[in-house]
């Protein structure tokens, strides 16, 4: 939520003269923690309710910025010198009752990621592109902690050493925080946090084109393939394998039956303004329980979901062997299913759902199935700035478990890098589909000259 500055507030304050420069670093200043103090101590005393209520609840938050505004312009005292008061006034709103530092990172939307490594270094993610941001640092661990701790606390959650990692969501945000091994963690150079921010926005199919992610002759191939197979996106970690998988249901007709499963409401699909007119999703998230049989992790789930009718299956990520054999027997039941999982490369994929599907005693036949079910595989990287699939395979067979064999469909040539950072280059057309593939198309109604197209290596 941004802080925007409304000039009424003010009306009729007279602010105090400077004193040399105005200070570009409010945070340096020591003053400034303690008329935050004063400020707290205050809000807790006069507004309690109000005060706790704001730590999950936006619109109390909003509505104390106001009494900042009056306690602060009341009290010439707590203005520092050097420091215009609009300035102090909108740094302790964002310290109390916001996230101080990080404050503008969390409003500013080109900001994807927060990476906080200690409480003086702190990295943002934004348009893609890696950036140091000490004007965002914290004062000490402790600063940083408390900061952080507003946010897990809507979750009943608080970082401690019996608790030293903690995964939880705050509003838009999913934030991973580790405690340093000084206040009894386990992260060696001090309390660091990650934290992800979500859009109401999704990227669209077009908005993969546009980006350079895939190309028109890619689209027009998903357009018809995606909803009649099951496909993974494969990738490393922040390549945007999830922004592609929450891409793919736009091929779907809207009236289409959707479950979503996920560690974490990333996808959140029913909340994002391309997916206004599709009204049959169903999200499921996982839950811990210290009692086993009361854990709901992303096998459970998936094979909950099997008995609620679903036409088309998202998973958010498949990272253990349970929940890969459940996709498998969600595919091998006939259900459309869609996942990411973490790999080197689109054969390394393939590779790895047998080892994580297989048991090491059936895992030719288990790879025989997998044969049958996955049909395809987008493998995803980011270059520089630029998230791009750089391949697309559809998995063919295997020989012996261990080696797949694939037909490359599409790959992405590399031609160099632009002056802002982004890649350049293009995506050509490989091979053509197997006829067993071509089959499943025809099957689902795919009319047969557009098969005949990606049957063949003529672009369509």
């Amino acid at each position: 939520m941004a802080n925007i500055f409304n000039p009424m507030e003010y009306a009729g304050v007279q602010e105090v003269d400077f004193v040399g420069e105005p200070l570009s670093d409010i945070s340096g200043s020591e003053k400034f923690y303690d008329v935050v103090a004063q400020t707290r101590s205050h809000l807790r005393d006069s507004h309690r309710h109000e005060f706790v209520r704001s730590v999950i609840d936006p619109k109390v938050r909003e509505a104390l910025k106001t009494e900042v505004v009056r306690y602060l312009t009341s009290r010439p005292n707590l203005q520092i010198a050097g420091i215009p008061l609009k300035q102090l006034i909108d740094a302790v709103q964002q310290e109390i009752l916001y996230f101080g530092p990080i404050q503008k990172a969390l409003d500013d939307p080109d900001v994807t990621n927060i990476d906080i490594n200690s409480p003086k270094d702190v990295y943002i993610e934004k348009n893609g592109e890696e950036e140091y941001c000490p004007d965002m640092a914290f004062k000490d661990d402790i600063h940083l902690e408390t900061m952080i701790n507003k946010m897990l606390v809507a979750d009943g959650k608080t970082l401690t050493a019996n608790e030293p990692h903690i995964d939880s969501l705050f509003e838009k945000y999913r934030i991973c925080a580790v405690l340093g091994t000084a206040r009894g963690g386990i992260a060696t150079e001090g309390t660091c946090v990650s934290i992800r921010k979500f859009s109401d926005e999704t990227i669209t199919p077009g908005d993969l084109v546009k980006m350079g992610s895939i190309s028109e002759e890619m689209n027009h191939f998903f357009a018809h393939v995606i909803p009649c197979c099951n496909a993974i996106v494969a990738g490393a970690t922040n390549s945007g394998k999830t922004t592609t998988l929450m891409s793919l249901p736009l091929y779907f007709h809207e009236d289409t039956r959707i479950i979503t499963i996920e560690d974490s409401p990333e996808m959140m699909l029913r909340r994002k303004n391309a997916f206004q007119n599709y009204r049959n999703i169903v999200a499921l998230q996982t839950k811990a329980h210290d009692n086993k049989d009361k854990t709901y992790d992303i096998a459970r789930l998936t094979k909950v979901s099997l008995r609620m009718r679903p036409f088309k299956i998202l998973i958010g990520e498949v990272r253990d062997s349970q929940a890969c054999r459940q996709a498998q027997a969600a595919m091998n039941t006939g259900h459309g299913t869609y996942m990411t999982i973490h790999s080197s490369s689109a054969k390394n994929a393939a590779v790895r759902i047998v080892q994580l599907a297989g048991d090491g005693y059936n895992d030719e036949t288990i790879a025989a199935q997998l044969a049958d079910t996955v049909d395809l595989i987008l493998f995803q990287q980011k270059i520089k700035k630029s998230r791009v699939i750089t391949s697309v395979i559809e998995l063919v067979g295997y020989e012996q478990a261990r080696r797949p064999i694939c037909r490359q469909l599409f790959r992405f040539v590399q031609t160099g890098v632009n002056p802002e950072g982004f890649v350049e280059g293009y995506h050509e057309r490989v091979d053509g589909i197997s006829e067993e593939l071509a089959l499943k198309l025809e099957i689902n109604l795919v009319p047969r000259e557009i098969i005949e197209t990606f049957a063949g290596n003529d672009a369509p």
